[in-house]
């Protein structure tokens, strides 16, 4: 009875153990990629020259793939084209930045919508991003975001800095959230909301301030 007991303990200890080495090691896979980004932008790579190395699908879909609860990754043989990195101290949110949105995209951080113009550009930079990730944040605190808070991108050696000045509940099917700009540079955020739930979507619209 003692053994079985000291079994149960153990068990227990595992399943508590689990989703935190899981969180240390996607962190550490995020932290490797994004340095390999780095590397790339040191030796001045373009974004094809990106895809090569780091041995990407060359078929992105401008599809959004979040879902309510995202694929659990193996251990990643996928590896996305890193365009930078998003950072929002008030939600405690700083993950990888990739080019596109499918699911295997989104696995590793938050996805640049394909169709939509890069970070700082004019028109209307659309990021989506998984919430309720069991070995992540990534995008789970984005409702702690209020009007007037900043949001960086880190893109092609710049940070671009922008701010909430707008936040909305839409139904999937609404894309009227990601109707460009002809004269200014805004950033639209996208998730799942409620929370466990892929039935409307969390939308931050934020302008680019510096």
């Amino acid at each position: 009875m003692k053994k079985l007991s000291n079994w149960l303990i153990i068990a227990g200890i595992l399943v508590i153990l689990t989703p935190i080495i899981g969180a240390f090691y996607t962190s550490y896979q995020q932290d490797k990629l994004y340095d390999e980004y780095l590397n790339s932008q040191e030796m001045n790579l373009s974004l094809e020259e990106l895809d090569i190395a780091f041995s990407t699908s060359t078929a992105i879909s401008t599809d959004s793939g979040l879902s309510a609860e995202p694929e659990k990754p193996s251990v990643p043989a996928y590896k996305p084209t890193v365009i930078g990195r998003i950072l929002i101290p008030v939600a405690s949110i700083d993950i990888l930045v990739v080019e596109g949105t499918t699911s295997k995209d989104l696995n590793w951080g938050a996805g640049h919508m394909t169709a939509t113009p890069m970070p700082g550009e004019i028109g209307n930079c659309a990021i989506a991003g998984h919430r309720n990730y069991t070995f992540g944040s990534y995008f789970s605190r984005l409702d702690e975001v209020k009007i007037g808070d900043q949001i960086t991108v880190e893109y092609n050696k710049t940070n671009y800095t922008y701010e909430a000045y707008e936040i909305l509940t839409v139904l999937p099917s609404d894309t009227s959230v990601l109707a460009q700009t002809k004269d200014t540079s805004i950033l639209t955020l996208i998730t799942c909301t409620p929370k466990g739930s892929n039935s409307h979507r969390l939308i931050i619209h934020a302008k680019l301030i510096s």
